[in-house]
């Protein structure tokens, strides 16, 4: 039976954080048409894992935390690639109550639910048990960070992790990604108050460099098309992914948003890219062993899915990731648009 725990995080909270409280809820969030767009972003995060390998022993129970669980698609997508005979004792949280009660709907065999916790990560500590979990993920939940708590929020979730065989898989936009230009420049149009930038998978990967996490990578291309006579789901998209109910046509009225949006237009269809990267990581603890563990992980890629990398350094990095020690190749300039 899934125990419920709410919490009481420290006030106040940054301002991204806030804004998701108020545009997670039942009568505003749109789940079904922001899905039709990016489902296909999840199977190719899906395909490029190794789920044999992240939970080899078929027949053993495993510990697995889910930060930031929305409402439980990612779980639910995972269901059908994993071996009925293993058990998921499946603990998550968020800081939706909604989200939290409709992820619970989405948990079948071989997913256990245990614990959800109505929280973040950077208020978790009460409720995480250090060196306790598995595996570890947390898919487009951590954009919403503060910069300056990213460091111990980074090292509570490398700190869950079983010293030896913890895992934890991040997924986060790109800092190039529309995602992030669309949020800078609609509350510079919009809103009287600017809140702080969303965090970028190169944020988090300075990070747990600095925390000496071992790290492998993988970008995952991802482009979000919509008919420009689609109005209604243009409008629950881009509302979802600045967490704000502005209607579509006070956006078109503010030139520099509209200016945007036409940049990303192809004849009558606007093309949004974002790319992210999946970052795989474990404790330095792990050691060598657990070096040779994570680089099994993802699957192979070919020479051409490798010429999405042009401008790290490779070195004598394995075809299938790209690693370094401690991520060192990874800090790199960030290119805006």
């Amino acid at each position: 039976m899934v125990t419920f725990q709410p919490t009481s995080p420290k006030q106040p909270f940054n301002s991204n954080l806030a804004r998701s409280l108020r545009y997670y809820q039942k009568d505003v969030l749109s789940p079904e048409a922001w899905f039709s767009l990016v489902e296909s972003d999840y199977t190719k995060i899906l395909d490029a894992v190794n789920w044999d390998s992240l939970f080899p022993e078929h027949g053993l129970d495993y510990h697995v935390l889910d930060i930031g669980c929305g409402t439980g698609r990612f779980p639910r997508m995972l269901q059908a690639r994993l071996p009925a005979t293993i058990r998921l004792h499946y603990d998550y949280l968020d800081p939706s109550q909604y989200c939290l009660s409709t992820c619970i709907q989405s948990l079948h065999q071989p997913f256990f639910p245990r614990n959800a916790w109505q929280t973040t990560l950077e208020y978790a500590e009460e409720v995480l048990i250090p060196g306790s979990y598995d595996v570890a993920w947390a898919i487009q939940s951590l954009s919403c960070l503060d910069q300056d708590s990213l460091h111990a929020s980074l090292a509570r979730l490398i700190g869950a992790l079983h010293p030896l065989r913890g895992t934890a898989c991040i997924l986060l936009a790109k800092q190039e990604a529309f995602f992030s230009q669309v949020h800078h420049t609609f509350f510079q149009g919009c809103s009287p108050h600017t809140p702080a930038p969303y965090l970028s998978a190169e944020s988090v990967v300075t990070a747990l460099e600095q925390l000496g996490a071992i790290t492998i990578i993988r970008e995952i291309p991802c482009i979000h098309s919509i008919s420009i006579r689609h109005d209604r789901l243009l409008e629950q998209y881009l509302q979802q992914s600045v967490m704000d109910s502005t209607p579509l046509p006070t956006w078109m009225q503010q030139p520099r948003l509209r200016q945007l949006l036409e940049s990303y237009r192809h004849g009558d269809t606007y093309h949004f890219t974002n790319p992210y990267w999946l970052m795989l990581c474990i404790p330095a603890s792990a050691g060598t062993g657990g070096k040779l563990r994570l680089q099994s992980y993802l699957k192979s890629v070919t020479s051409r899915q490798l010429a999405s990398y042009p401008s790290l350094k490779v070195g004598r990095i394995p075809f299938h990731s790209l690693e370094s020690r401690h991520s060192r190749f990874l800090s790199m300039p960030t290119r805006r648009h």
